[in-house]
C-alpha cells in the first residue's frame, strides 16, 4: 500500500508546493484523499547555502491525519522542528504524533544504516532543515557525536538559547513563507560557529566521496597527515558514523542519484559501476542492507518529493 504525492507545480523560485496526498491502496479500489501542504525552498545567504541542502515546510490540518513512510539512509542531516507535538523513538522508527498543549518539538537522525519507519498523526505542521554533510556543525554547541548518539533523537542543543525559543515562537505565528525564512536564516546565523576540526573532516568528506577514483581510508587517513585509529576517531566524533559506513551510504546515495536524475545510466550493473560498487553482488547486498530489497524492487516502490529532493517509500497498515 503506497502513498502516492500530486504533482508539485512551481510557486516561485527554489519554492514548489503540492495541495494534497493521495492515499492509494493498491489492493482494493479504494482512494482516500488527505489533505498535506509541502513547501521546500533554499538558503538565501552565502554562508547558508555551504552548508544547508534546502529547507522545507510540511502542513497538514486534519485531526484525522496518517501517514507512515520509509525514510533511508543519507549523508545529509535533517533536523525537524514541530510546532506541537511528542515523539515515540525505537530501534528503526520514530513516531511523531500531535498534541494540544503547544510544546514544540525538535527530532534529529544522524546517517543511520537500515531503512527507519517513520509516522506522522494528527496535525502536522513542521519545519525540516536538511543539512548538507558537516553543515549542522557549524551550529551545534558540542560535537555531533553527542548531539546525535543514536540513530534518531530528541534535539536539544538550542533549548538554554532564549532567541531559539523566540525564533521558534515567531516562525509558527506567521503563515508567511518569505518571513519564516527570513527568521531561519537570520536564527542560524546567530548561532553559527566553526572549529579546527571541521576543515580536516571536510576534505575526508570529499575524498570518502570521490567516485572518479578509489580512495582506501589508508590513503586518506595518509593524505590528511593522520594515523587510520586517530582519523576514525576524529570522523566518528563530528559525523558520529565510521567512514567505512559512511562511504556506503555515500556510494548508495550517489547511484540513486544516478538511476532517478541521469539520462546516463540506463541498467542498474552501469549505475553501480559508476558508484564504485566493485561487483553487482555486493551492489545487491549494500542495497538489501540499507532500503530493505534489492535494487530493482526499491526503485519501483518509491516517491520522490519537494522538488525530488526526498525519497521515501509510503505504506498503509
Amino acid at each position: 500500500m503506497l502513498l502516492t504525492a500530486a504533482a508539485f507545480e512551481p510557486q516561485a523560485a527554489g519554492k514548489y508546493s503540492s495541495n494534497y496526498l493521495q492515499l492509494t491502496i493498491h489492493d482494493s479500489r479504494c482512494l482516500i484523499l488527505q489533505p498535506v501542504n509541502i513547501e521546500n525552498y533554499y538558503p538565501k545567504h552565502p554562508v547558508l547555502q555551504q552548508h544547508v541542502a534546502f529547507f522545507y515546510l510540511l502542513k497538514a490540518e486534519s485531526p484525522d491525519f496518517n501517514t507512515t513512510y520509509y525514510a533511508f539512509p543519507n549523508i545529509n542531516v535533517p533536523l525537524s522542528i514541530h510546532k506541537s507535538a511528542v515523539c515515540e523513538i525505537r530501534k528503526n522508527y520514530t513516531g511523531v504524533y500531535a498534541n494540544n498543549n503547544g510544546t514544540p518539538l525538535a527530532l534529529i537522525q544522524r546517517s543511520y544504516q537500515a531503512p527507519l519507519l517513520i509516522n506522522l498523526k494528527g496535525p502536522v505542521n513542521k519545519l525540516t532543515i536538511v543539512f548538507k554533510p558537516m553543515g549542522i556543525n557549524r551550529f551545534i554547541s558540542q560535537p555531533f557525536s553527542v548531539i546525535a548518539a543514536e540513530d534518531s533523537q530528541v534535539f536539544t542543543d538550542w533549548y538554554q538559547q532564549a532567541r531559539y525559543h523566540t525564533f521558534e515562537q515567531q516562525f509558527f505565528a506567521t503563515d508567511d513563507v518569505t518571513e519564516q525564512q527570513a527568521l531561519l536564516e537570520d536564527f542560524l546565523l546567530a548561532v553559527y560557529n566553526t572549529n579546527s576540526d571541521y576543515e580536516t573532516v571536510d576534505k575526508a568528506i570529499a575524498l570518502l566521496t570521490d567516485f572518479s577514483e578509489e580512495h582506501s581510508i589508508e590513503a586518506i587517513a595518509e593524505k590528511l597527515e593522520l594515523t587510520v585509529r586517530s582519523f576514525n576517531r576524529l570522523f566518528d566524533k563530528h559525523m558520529s558514523i565510521s567512514p567505512v559506513a559512511y562511504k556506503k551510504i555515500a556510494r548508495f546515495r550517489h547511484s540513486l542519484q544516478n538511476k532517478l536524475f541521469s539520462e546516463r545510466f540506463k541498467k542498474l550493473t552501469e549505475i553501480g559501476y559508476a558508484s564504485n560498487f566493485y561487483d553487482q553482488a555486493y551492489f545487491i547486498k549494500v542495497y538489501n542492507k540499507l532500503t530493505g530489497s534489492n535494487p530493482s524492487a526499491f526503485f519501483n516502490s518509491i516517491e520522490k518529493l519537494a522538488d525530488e529532493r526526498l525519497i521515501f517509500k509510503f505504506v498503509k497498515e
